[in-house]
């Protein structure tokens, strides 16, 4: 077999390639994540800003029925962002071990590493 210095630059390029589709893969992986974790913690801030405000509402007596609707308007566009983020991502796998959602490009749970089916 004669292997030589033209060959090993083109499966090496070759190697290259598959190895930046793969990385590009694992980046637009992480940035799903990423943004379904932001949103995630935008939709908690809006609820303890709707909870304080109700309880603020039942211990003054001010009618704050307006900033509530506003409130309430932010989480269903949150919510639905999340959704469609969720969505965008491919349905998640859940591990028959231990219950856990995993992204859609797991092989393996990222709770307690048990293979995907």
């Amino acid at each position: 077999m004669n292997y030589n210095f033209d060959d090993f630059i083109s499966d090496s390029k070759e190697l290259f390639d598959k190895l930046t589709v793969k990385a590009n893969g694992a980046v637009n992986v992480s940035k799903a994540y990423i943004e379904k974790a932001q949103l995630r913690v935008k939709l908690k801030d809006k609820y303890y800003d709707l909870g304080k405000l109700c309880y603020d509402m039942h211990r003054t007596g001010a009618d704050e029925t307006g900033n509530m609707k506003i409130l309430i308007k932010e989480i269903k566009m949150l919510e639905a962002q999340l959704e469609y983020a969720e969505e965008a991502s491919g349905k998640p796998k859940i591990c028959k071990l231990c219950g856990a959602k995993n992204s859609s490009e797991n092989s393996y749970c990222a709770k307690c590493g048990e293979k995907l089916g």
